[in-house]
């Protein structure tokens, strides 16, 4: 009987998720549990919402950008990987743990934890939860959240609400975690290069987040 090549290059499995649910669908992608693990789920692009469909539905300028420019995957594994690098303990505090990407039936999918309430289900987002009433555990969620990206200043785009979740680990507690929206937007990248410049962009940022939040509560 003949030996096994160990050199041969192995076959990378395929993760099937045409035939599942997503959990959650964003402005951009798709969120799967893995089928694997259910303590991780994958994201993945729609398909209504590639970086070549993206490109081709704007107008003037912006669409001689490339393709790269329009694909979240790319970008949110970039901020990963730059993210990575920092090997601080406090990091995952307000960010999904990153677990890599995968190859699916839907395209290149990334990996990161999933998260659940206390009473088992999925998680609202913030542009969710502030209308039903700002309680001591999401007020204190909320600066919690602001301290720790003062403190890591974490770069990202805009803080939207409906890309940050509300995980309520028990009735009297709770914590904000950045789903969407990762990575630097700048054509050049200072805030990432140089941290005085990444302390006026978040205080900037927040400042918006601050009037977001409040014009969420106007409509209750």
């Amino acid at each position: 009987m003949g030996s096994i090549d160990s050199s041969a290059p192995k076959q990378l499995t395929t993760v099937q998720l045409d035939q599942l649910t997503p959990f959650a669908i964003g402005g951009t992608r798709l969120c799967f549990v893995h089928p694997d693990d259910s303590n991780k789920c994958i994201k993945v692009l729609r398909e209504d919402r590639t970086p070549q469909t993206r490109r081709q539905l704007t107008k003037g300028i912006k669409k001689l950008r490339p393709a790269k420019h329009w694909d979240d995957q790319k970008k949110e594994l970039s901020a990963y990987r730059q993210l990575l690098a920092r090997e601080t303990p406090t990091l995952w505090r307000h960010i999904p743990e990153f677990f890599g990407s995968v190859e699916t039936d839907l395209g290149l999918g990334i990996v990161t934890r999933i998260f659940r309430n206390f009473d088992g289900n999925f998680p609202r987002n913030l542009e969710q939860e502030v209308p039903h009433g700002i309680d001591d555990a999401l007020k204190n969620g909320i600066e919690n959240f602001k301290s720790w990206l003062r403190h890591e200043l974490v770069v990202t785009r805009d803080l939207l609400p409906h890309n940050i979740i509300v995980v309520r680990d028990s009735l009297e507690h709770c914590r904000l975690m950045i789903v969407d929206g990762l990575g630097n937007s700048e054509w050049i990248p200072v805030s990432t290069w140089f941290r005085s410049f990444a302390r006026r962009k978040i205080e900037r940022k927040l400042f918006r987040f601050d009037h977001r939040v409040a014009s969420l509560r106007v409509k209750q």
